[in-house]
């Protein structure tokens, strides 16, 4: 498990801040997945990347104060350092042409705690054992959440799970199905190396059973992505093996043998599962051929839903190729794009509707956001990193060093394939993973000389007792600020859950003294703006939710948000305003059948306004989808009487009557058409 080699420097003679930057590394590797909490919305993802984000700036200072208390620094030089600082640049500066400045600085944190994690790694880490303790840390984790989506599969679970059933119940603690197998794809690479690197029987027996469990529950989760994913990280990592070690690799490497059995095992037994099921809430095998047929894949609404992100986040590019709409805008502009998108031919009955706030594509994502400066800044990144993980397997001689070195390599490339369909750049666990394979891959690459260069560069910084005091302040006050300022959003989501409830039991009063809690944790917190918008509309205070729905209008765009926001306009008198809104919403809605009621409103606004032929306009528009809506007859009745086209409107109210005789406006349109007979009477001449 060891190198050959020796290091420069001695483990245990490392630094308190050394061992604890360590002890920070082990637990992002085991909080971040593990950790949840029931009452957020949503339960994973907000303490999972509160709890991230505030690991990583506590290993920014514990490097800090390292550097102060040695009084010398120096940054490490490698080749990827260039590439990540520009990516962290150009994530920075898409700030000042944002178009919503304070979702992307909202967005930065996540973006910006890998980087710097890598950072951390390359700049603290020297130490074979380093290495070890932190891969073994991965796969023990690993193995745990494979045993557990085993167990989740035959249905034993918390019962606080109840809710997941099918496929969705195998998602680990990460509440997404695809989130877990995107999780697991990292590992098995890193964890089939170490076994066929690995010289301790017992430690060998432990990973096969790693890789078992985390294979198997790879298997239930039916992720084409991920599978995908592994298997291109597999062919991989057999070529780069067969490149760098030869024929001998095969020949002398009987473990390939045992891992090909244990993948045949891992199928039989999952087929068998699957073919037999023990509970009826259990996939069967022609559903898990059905998930993996090439037919069935360009059948499902799943694939369908993908390809319209697709087809409108290209739409996004044409519109800011170069530079992109801002970091984390995606979820931003998504919905007005997808209207547009929506809007054309007949793509609104083609594909399905959805609320995309992540692209399932990084790659379409990142050039939406960041432009092709940004797409090509990671791609530099990446190719740097291959260029690198290459040159460093044929110059070291040690098998066990070159395994471990293909295994985070295979790594990158399955996350890399599964960012195709996927987000795992947006996702906490995976991010940590990344980002500490790639720092791991640094540290293997150091040798004894670049060591020892290393600490000879150290610039001295001393200054005096007060001026290392005050580094030490300036750190740790400036860490706690960050600090804070993670965890505050993550707060706001936690009021917003109760918030939610009382929303449910419509207390309106309740849910707006909840939700003011949370903008007061988080002011740019758009969803509880809205729903604080939304509780005063519901309680008739239109001027008041009139400010709260402008605010949540600048940090988020909903579904409903321009329905309620018409509404109120509507009501306080600002009509314009409304018929705004009120376009926006009909675009927004999922199926035409939703827009018919939003177009009679339109048309009873044009009306209001005497613009009888847009008014006209949207009455039809409203009886192109449904020809037997009631309201749209009627306000189409209205629209002819203004225009004094009396004939067409006694036949609108005719169909009125004879769609709905019960209705209301039914009664209206019998008096109407009684007073019309009536004034002819009247006006007949007598004999």
């Amino acid at each position: 498990m060891k190198y050959k080699e020796e290091s420069y420097l001695n483990y245990n003679t490392q630094s308190f801040y050394i061992k604890s930057i360590e002890i920070i590394i082990l637990s992002l590797i085991a909080l971040v997945p593990i950790i949840f909490y029931l009452h957020c919305i949503d339960e994973y993802n907000p303490i999972k990347e509160a709890v991230a984000g505030v690991l990583v700036v506590i290993g920014l200072m514990l490097w800090g104060l390292n550097i102060a208390n040695q009084k010398n620094f120096h940054f490490v030089n490698h080749s990827l350092n260039f590439p990540i600082l520009s990516y962290m640049i150009i994530c920075l500066l898409s700030l000042i042409w944002s178009d919503s400045l304070t979702v992307s600085i909202k967005e930065l944190p996540l973006f910006l705690m890998g980087p710097c994690l890598y950072f951390i790694i390359i700049n603290n880490l020297n130490y074979p054992k380093h290495v070890d303790q932190i891969l073994t840390a991965m796969l023990i984790i690993g193995g745990l959440f494979g045993i557990y989506g085993i167990l989740q599969y035959f249905g034993i679970d918390f019962s606080f799970w109840g809710g997941n059933f099918g496929r969705q119940k195998v998602s680990g603690l990460f509440g997404n199905v695809n989130f877990f197998a995107e999780y697991l794809i990292i590992l098995l690479p890193v964890a089939i190396t170490f076994f066929l690197s690995s010289s301790k029987k017992i430690f060998n027996i432990f990973l096969l059973l790693i890789i078992f469990t985390m294979g198997e529950s790879l298997i239930f989760t039916f992720t084409r992505g991920s599978y995908l994913g592994l298997a291109v990280s597999l062919i991989f990592m057999f070529l780069l093996f067969l490149k760098i070690q030869g024929k001998k690799f095969v020949y002398k490497n009987n473990k390939i043998i045992i891992l090909i059995i244990e993948a045949i095992v891992i199928i039989v037994v999952a087929l068998f599962i699957m073919a037999n099921p023990i509970s009826e809430s259990q996939v069967n095998l022609s559903e898990f051929e059905e998930r993996i047929s090439i037919p069935k894949v360009s059948e499902s609404s799943s694939f369908g839903r993908r390809i319209a992100i697709w087809k409108f986040t290209e739409s996004m590019i044409k519109d800011q190729p170069l530079l992109g709409s801002g970091l984390g805008t995606f979820k931003y502009n998504t919905l007005k794009y997808q209207a547009k998108f929506f809007d054309q031919g007949q793509n609104r009955t083609i594909y399905p509707y959805g609320f995309a706030q992540k692209a399932h594509n990084e790659y379409l994502q990142l050039w939406a956001e960041l432009g092709i400066i940004g797409l090509s800044i990671f791609i530099w990144l990446m190719v740097s990193y291959f260029n690198y993980g290459i040159k460093m397997l044929r110059k070291t001689k040690n098998d066990y060093k070159q395994g471990i070195l293909i295994g985070l390599m295979g790594a990158v490339v399955a996350i890399l394939v599964d960012s195709l369909f996927g987000f795992p750049f947006h996702l906490p666990a995976s991010i940590i993973l990344f980002w500490v394979v790639l720092g791991l891959s640094m540290v293997i690459g150091k040798d004894n000389n670049q060591i020892q260069e290393n600490f000879k560069k150290k610039k001295k910084l001393d200054r005096g007792f007060s001026f290392e005091l005050i580094l030490k302040i300036i750190v740790i006050s400036f860490s706690i600020f960050l600090i804070a300022t993670l965890i505050r959003p993550f707060m706001a989501r936690v009021d917003w859950y109760y918030g939610t409830k009382e929303l449910e039991n419509e207390n309106w009063d309740g849910a707006i003294n909840i939700c003011s809690d949370a903008v007061k944790w988080d002011p740019w917190f758009g969803q509880g703006y809205y729903d604080i918008g939304y509780s005063l509309m519901r309680k008739g205070l239109f001027y008041e939710a009139e400010k709260y729905f402008e605010k949540a209008q600048k940090y988020i765009d909903l579904p409903g948000l321009p329905n309620n926001l018409s509404a109120v306009y509507i009501n306080t008198g600002q009509l314009d305003k409304g018929i705004i809104e009120l376009k926006q919403a009909i675009l927004y809605q999922k199926d035409e059948k939703l827009m018919v009621p939003l177009y009679c409103t339109l048309g009873s606004v044009y009306n209001k306004q005497e613009k009888t032929e847009l008014a006209e306009k949207s009455f039809k528009n409203a009886l192109k989808i449904d020809p037997d809506f009631v309201n749209a007859r009627y306000g189409l009745a209205q629209t002819y009487y203004q225009q004094n086209r009396i004939e067409e409107m006694q036949e609108e109210l005719q169909i009125v009557i004879t769609l709905d005789p019960n209705s209301e406006e039914a009664k209206y349109s019998r008096d109407i058409l009684q007073k019309i007979t009536q004034e002819k009477l009247k006006t007949q001449p007598t004999e």
